[in-house]
């Protein structure tokens, strides 16, 4: 069976605390992640950005407009 990635765009919940690494999830799956710039708290929401060898790549997502 293979399993599909997430693609750039999607999004998830922090499930540990990203310093910047640790793990996500989305779409109900557990994936390991970097943080891009910065960090993130377990809880927080996040949005794919890319794909490494290492796992994926997430940042915070963009404020959402009024």
């Amino acid at each position: 069976m293979t399993e599909e990635q997430p693609t750039s765009g999607d999004r998830g919940q922090a499930i540990t605390a990203m310093l910047p690494s640790g793990k996500v999830m989305i779409d109900g799956v557990e994936y390991n992640a970097r943080f891009k710039s910065g960090f993130a708290d377990a809880g927080d929401e996040v949005i794919v950005i890319g794909l490494d060898a290492f796992g994926l790549i997430v940042g915070k997502p963009p404020p959402e407009q009024e």
